[in-house]
């Protein structure tokens, strides 16, 4: 498999590949960047929520609900940021794709 092929076929890779394109690197780019309040106040409260679930012993079933519930946000994301690519609104779809970012580290923490 080439690396075209891989970065086409992983969504993430995918959208990181277009906001480059379109000038909007995670490493280099040098614009503002304020996620909006109350999607940090949303990440608290899902550190909040994990650490709560984690320290009780039958926890499985709530860990994977919670990582659905992760999921079906990310997916509602993703949508938003197809329809922002179409708009070619890129600061917006940078935007989103930081949120898709968190919620996609996050997973990986839900499920650890």
């Amino acid at each position: 498999m080439n690396k075209g092929y891989k970065t086409l076929k992983d969504p993430l890779k995918r959208m990181q590949y277009i906001l480059k394109l379109n000038g909007f690197n995670l490493k280099s780019t040098k614009i503002n960047i304020n996620l909006d309040q109350s999607f940090l106040n949303k990440q608290f409260k899902y550190y909040q929520k994990l650490n709560k679930i984690q320290k009780n012993p039958n926890s499985s079933q709530k860990i994977n609900s919670f990582y659905n519930q992760i999921d079906q946000l990310k997916k509602k994301y993703q949508k938003k940021i197809l329809k922002k690519f179409k708009e070619k609104s890129w600061k917006k779809s940078f935007l989103i794709f930081q949120k898709i970012l968190f919620l996609n580290n996050f997973q990986k923490k839900i499920k650890t």
